[in-house]
């Protein structure tokens, strides 16, 4: 199924305008809570219709989502991921925003110059709160497959993977002569094209060099971040990350998917066909590079976290019920999505779900024949069933916007297919359907359990604790950083 452009640049959608707002936007009003998330309901609209891609409107709706989560829920969370049971509009898949940062040596700078609601590279634009980054998933539906026959493992590593990492990527220059962006690609937030990133959630490929001036890229269902991702994200140190290389002056593109076979942008991602070739000339590249330009990573790998807090909401209309096939299938897609990100961090950090509430929500309305994935659900709001004052920890890690902001508004896009040409702002996204993925709804539970299973085996290999992250700020010089109103870890 093919999924419309993905997400804009900030600056190109700060264009798209939405519906009036009112004066006073009503904070999200609390529903109840289920296992992995908690329900609000969009009582004045002001959510769904909200221009996320200006600064002055981003804040109206991000208090609005803010203000009504911290009313039943602790704060304890760096990250605040939303699901919506609408879409976004403007073609956007999804968006990652930084609220705060005061991480040097990962090119943050050069992100608060192309940002359109970032103020300057170190800020702190949520003083009130612990929160750090927001990430907006779009509707929960795009993560599942249609008539909800599972879920779409391979949108959901790109898209979660892809939004979390923008907290730290990718945004770093080279010295070329003058500074260079080679190694990204679309909206100067992205791989390139002809990185060789291993197939990373944050774009770039796994390219083979066939040691003969030609190099081929296949791709990947699932992604996994690169030993630079894991360095910038504070999560390798500098002397494990291995040498890298980009394809310089690509050339007869043969699996170009364009009527001339003219190669790909360096801002495209990906193809149609069941591999690219490329001619080109390979430039390697080592982190001493990167370093030597940006500076070293402060805080270094040794003092960065390697645990970070996250919340899971799920916002809807109030007219909308949903029915327990759905809840259960949205508790699959958040369990999913922790396992992945843990997985494509290698081990490296985890998560914890501060929206994971013990003992078993009351059962939601059946299905029946046709469910609000199929159709639009309306009806009476639930009532809450449990206080929603906090969630039991589940480790997890999100490396997306808390503290370490390097992200954009409405910047990461996840695409799914592409053509081989520009994804950036026309492309298409489709995310590839399993047909072997489990057909009955009924096996939601299952894929669950099955998913809590793995991980505790996980965890109890690794002898990892899930503690929260307490430890205090760093000083740093306040001619350099804006003072912070609250006490939080620098990321």
């Amino acid at each position: 199924m093919l999924r419309l452009a993905l997400v804009l640049p900030p600056l190109a959608a700060a264009t798209i305008l939405s519906a009036a707002l009112p004066a006073v936007a009503a904070p999200i009003e609390f529903v109840e809570s289920r296992r992995n998330f908690m329900i609000f309901d969009d009582v004045d609209g002001t959510v769904e219709n909200n221009n996320w891609y200006a600064r002055d409107p981003f804040f109206v709706g991000y208090q609005a989502i803010e203000d009504g989560f911290l009313s039943v829920h602790a704060d304890d969370s760096g990250f605040i991921a939303v699901y919506t049971t609408w879409e976004l509009g403007g073609g956007v898949g999804a968006f990652f925003q930084s609220l705060a940062n005061d991480i040097e040596g990962i090119g943050y700078e050069h992100a608060a110059a192309i940002d359109a609601i970032i103020p300057a590279p170190y800020f702190d634009d949520s003083p009130k709160s612990q929160v750090f980054g927001f990430m907006h998933m779009n509707d929960w539906k795009w993560h599942v497959l249609p008539g909800l026959k599972g879920l779409d493992e391979r949108w959901i590593s790109l898209v979660f993977g892809q939004e979390l990492g923008h907290a730290w990527l990718s945004f770093v220059r080279f010295d070329d002569g003058d500074p260079s962006t080679a190694l990204l690609g679309r909206a100067l937030a992205h791989w390139s094209f002809y990185l060789n990133t291993g197939g990373s959630p944050i774009q770039g490929h796994d390219w083979t060099d066939n040691q003969d001036g030609t190099f081929t890229a296949t791709p990947h269902d699932e992604f996994q971040y690169s030993d630079l991702d894991l360095y910038l994200m504070g999560l390798m140190p500098a002397e494990e990350v291995a040498p890298w290389f980009l394809i310089e002056d690509p050339h007869d593109c043969v699996d170009s998917a364009k009527d001339d076979k003219s190669c790909a942008e360096a801002s495209a991602f990906q193809f149609q066909a069941p591999s690219y070739t490329v001619s080109g000339t390979r430039r390697d590249f080592t982190i001493e590079q990167i370093i030597k330009f940006e500076g070293p990573r402060v805080p270094s790998y040794e003092d960065a976290p390697k645990n970070f807090d996250i919340s899971f909401l799920l916002i809807k209309r109030p007219d909308e019920v949903l029915c327990d096939d759905e809840l259960e299938a949205i508790e699959a897609v958040i369990e999913r999505s922790i396992e992945m990100w843990e997985g494509q961090t290698r081990g490296r950090a985890t998560l914890t779900n501060r929206t994971e509430a013990a003992g078993r929500p009351r059962p939601g309305p059946s299905c029946g024949g046709e469910t609000s994935s199929d159709s639009e659900t309306g009806g009476e709001t639930s009532s809450g069933g449990t206080d929603g004052t906090g969630g039991a920890s589940a480790s997890s890690t999100s490396g997306s916007a808390s503290g370490d902001s390097t992200s954009e508004a409405g910047d990461s896009e996840t695409q799914g297919e592409g053509s081989g040409q520009d994804d950036g702002l026309s492309g298409c996204a489709c995310a590839t359907r399993d047909e072997g993925s489990p057909s009955n709804p009924a096996l939601w539970g299952l894929l669950l359990a099955g998913a809590a299973l793995r991980r505790r085996q996980q965890f109890s290999k690794r002898g990892v604790r899930r503690p929260r992250m307490t430890r205090p700020a760093l000083a740093r010089d306040p001619s350099a950083t804006p003072p912070r109103a609250s006490s939080r870890p620098r990321w």
